[in-house]
């Protein structure tokens, strides 16, 4: 067990070995994690996946193919 000094906050702390996050503690660690997301945002925002759907199967149409969503293919 070793203690080490973080380099944030300036408090102790103690560690088998030096953690992967470096000389920071487990507190300062969790502060500069960005809790989110990044990809899919866009999902909650704008048409749904119905009417996505929908529009894809109308923009087939009008190009002359026939095209059906998946789900109804297989159930």
């Amino acid at each position: 067990m070793a203690s080490f000094l973080c380099d944030q906050c300036l408090t102790a702390f103690v560690e088998d070995s030096l953690p992967r996050r470096g000389s920071v503690c487990f507190k300062c660690h969790l502060k500069g994690i960005r809790i989110g997301f990044t990809q899919g945002k866009e999902e909650f925002k704008g048409p749904t996946i119905g009417e996505r759907q929908r529009k894809t199967v109308a923009d087939a149409a009008a190009k002359g193919i026939v095209a059906e969503p998946v789900g109804q293919r297989w159930v």
